[in-house]
């Protein structure tokens, strides 16, 4: 099973995100509001994917992704954000896919689910 680690400050948000990954047989195994949080979270869980918000308190999500990854060679990080322009920002740090939270749904998740799977030979 796909393990995800969502980062957001919104409460709101990670309790949303946390159904759509789960409906699509993704199991959330944390969850964290900023990026001291998160580094945390990946020391503890291992996570296969941290889908992490632009904008957090402190480090930032653009910033904190090269922190995240050197934590664990196989994380993949998607930045999300209510903006859209961060595409090219994303790529520069070293993240897998930037997704516009508005377009957050069911096809583009269960397509990092399979981009795992893929990668892990299952």
């Amino acid at each position: 099973m796909t393990r995800i680690l969502i980062v957001d400050d919104q409460p709101a948000f990670r309790r949303l995100l946390r159904r759509l990954l789960t409906h699509a047989g993704m199991e959330v195994v944390a969850e964290a509001g900023d990026m001291d949080e998160a580094k945390a979270m990946v020391r503890q869980f291992q996570p296969d994917i941290a889908v992490v918000d632009v904008m957090l308190p402190g480090v930032s999500g653009l910033e904190g992704t090269p922190q995240l990854k050197a934590l664990d060679d196989h994380l993949r990080v998607i930045l999300v954000s209510a903006y859209q322009n961060f595409g090219q920002a994303a790529a520069q740090v070293g993240a897998d896919a930037f997704v516009p939270k508005d377009e957050l749904d069911l096809e583009t998740v269960l397509a990092w689910k399979e981009h795992v799977n893929q990668g892990s030979g299952n």
